[in-house]
């Protein structure tokens, strides 16, 4: 007898024919969605070659520019605010102080070219006065000043003094190496700090706006920072041609918030002096703007500009986010803001500095300096940005501008 089978219907098939009868769209979907995961293959590995391409060829570009060593020596020009030593040590004789250096400590005053000099694991630079031997590791101009007196209009020819010093003294070099490549190479791996206005502005706001525009009619006091900044500016381009490749120019603090100037200024509430500080806030403007414009004229070469104005603004504003309670009055001096006679002896200074903004006239504390010098050297710390358009520990240590 024959085995039974199912009853056949129009239109059966056996089960595995009805099953790929019913899914014919699956049927044709599986080789396209393997075409579709090979070409997603095929661009991954091209994405990835390409990334390895661009990897190895940024190598052998950087393999391929000079290299530069951290930073050599330091090399310093400025007024007051960077030298201790020589005629800086009375620049303000119509304020009756005995300088920014007075301090009530054993310890020496420590200021911005010590600090940056530890920082780059530099000796201090010494003094041109004192100079006694090779100035290799760095020199620090500052404070040396031209013939004519303190005259306000006058620290442009301190500056070109200065430069001359500087010229000479890089000359020297040459003839101490006795090989000009070799010596080519140690210039370029010199830091060269100019910090020059806060004397200047100093002065300038002792003076009633009257008597100041009467000193040069022909400039004024918006005048100074014009011809200030372009002074500079020009300063910079002196050392570039004489192979220096790196240079930090700093601005000016906020001296419209001195205790001098708020005496001076009638600022009995405590606050600042908004003109004053308007002034040096238009020099600041002028002279980051023309190291601006020079930066792309001086290839090789990376110049920063160090907004000092910002940081101490930052801690005046918020005095007790940084450890300070008074932040008007000096630490030493006598009468209203300690401003009315200057710092003239130890005996006269506060019993915590360290809580003061101010030390004296103008001068901010040693914790103040020591902020804003590390605002100044990383961009890790919370006020980025002081320095620009990189900062002072990449001017020593990092690569080349391209």
């Amino acid at each position: 007898m024959a085995p039974c089978s199912p009853p056949r219907t129009r239109g059966w098939v056996p089960p595995v024919s009805r099953q790929r009868h019913l899914n014919p769209r699956r049927e044709r979907q599986l080789p396209v969605r393997a075409r579709h995961n090979a070409a997603g293959m095929a661009l991954l590995l091209l994405l990835l070659l390409s990334i390895l391409l661009r990897l190895a060829g940024g190598a052998a570009a950087t393999a391929s520019e000079p290299s530069r060593s951290p930073a050599t020596a330091l090399f310093v020009l400025g007024d007051s605010t960077v030298s201790c030593g020589g005629s800086s040590s009375s620049i303000l004789p119509l304020n009756l102080t005995a300088g920014p250096c007075l301090f009530p400590s054993a310890a020496r005053r420590r200021l911005l070219p010590d600090l940056l000099a530890a920082k780059m694991g530099l000796p201090p630079p010494p003094p041109i006065s004192t100079l006694n031997g090779t100035a290799a590791r760095g020199v620090n101009f500052g404070g040396v000043q031209y013939g004519g007196g303190g005259g306000i209009f006058r620290t442009g020819a301190a500056l070109g003094q200065q430069l001359r010093l500087a010229a000479e003294t890089l000359q020297l070099l040459q003839l101490e190496e006795g090989n000009p490549q070799q010596d080519a190479s140690s210039i370029s791996g010199a830091v060269f700090v100019l910090s020059f206005g806060s004397d200047a502005y100093a002065r300038l706001l002792a003076r009633a706006p009257g008597d100041a525009d009467a000193a040069a009619p022909k400039h004024g006091r918006r005048g100074l920072g014009r011809l200030l900044a372009d002074r500079v500016a020009r300063g910079v381009q002196e050392l570039y041609e004489a192979d220096v490749r790196r240079v930090a120019v700093i601005g000016v603090p906020p001296l419209g918030c001195a205790p001098r100037v708020m005496w001076a200024g009638g600022g009995g509430g405590g606050g600042c002096v908004e003109e004053a500080n308007e002034l040096i806030e238009g020099y600041n403007a002028r002279l980051a703007a023309r190291l601006e414009e020079l930066r792309p004229q001086m290839p090789g070469a990376d110049v920063v500009f160090c907004d000092v104005y910002k940081g101490m603004m930052e801690i005046i504003s918020n005095p007790g986010r940084y450890g300070f309670e008074e932040t008007t009055e000096a630490c030493c001096g006598l009468g209203p803001f300690k401003a009315t006679v200057g710092c003239l002896s130890k005996e006269m200074a506060c019993r915590s500095p360290e809580r003061h903004v101010w030390w004296d006239l103008y001068t901010p504390t040693d914790v103040v300096a020591n902020l804003v010098t590390n605002w100044s050297w990383s961009w890790e710390s919370p006020m980025m940005g002081i320095c620009s358009p990189i900062s002072l520990q990449h001017l020593a240590a990092g690569p080349p501008s391209s």
